[in-house]
């Protein structure tokens, strides 16, 4: 998908419009994918309870401070990772350990997850009105992974975001 930005550029008579190029994906680690295209329906999973908005869970997605209460207001969240979440919406974590699960390689956390190996990150798709997984870009994401959001660092494992995603 080709995305157009226009900025502005001064030129000797005033500002032109002038296209910047797409922000560039990073290359995924070795038998993974950079965005796996997995939806998650937020308001589904609030209406059944898998996940509330006042769920403690949600504190690891909030910005911070003056200006990330005032972009919160309008939904803008901290990154969630494809990682994060089971393939039905649970989070990983609270999953694992409900199901009594402790996962020793990467390998079972992708089985417990039930999806393929995936370093990708969720973005709101106006289309469907569900988060998506897409591809995560040099430099752009928050590090929301810790033991009670990522199953990989709850299990003594190397989390599969790339460090280069990282603001």
């Amino acid at each position: 998908k080709l995305e157009l930005r226009l900025t502005a550029a001064p030129v000797a008579r005033g500002l032109r419009a002038r296209a910047c190029s797409p922000p560039m994906a990073l290359e995924a680690p070795a038998n993974y994918v950079n965005g796996c295209g997995f939806e998650f329906d937020a308001k589904q999973a609030e209406a059944s309870g898998k996940m509330k908005k006042d769920d403690p869970i949600q504190e690891y997605y909030k910005k911070k401070g003056f200006f990330g209460a005032i972009t919160g207001a309008f939904g803008d969240k901290k990154t969630m990772y494809c990682h994060h979440l089971t393939q039905d919406g649970m989070p990983a974590v609270r999953a694992a350990q409900q199901a009594g699960k402790a996962p020793k390689t990467a390998e079972e956390v992708w089985e417990f997850l039930g999806r393929k190996p995936c370093c990708g990150r969720f973005a709101y798709d106006s289309s469907t009105g569900k988060l998506k997984c897409g591809p995560v870009i040099k430099g752009d994401h928050d590090n929301t992974c810790n033991p009670e959001t990522c199953l990989f660092i709850a299990s003594g494992l190397d989390c599969p975001t790339p460090p280069a995603a990282h603001k």
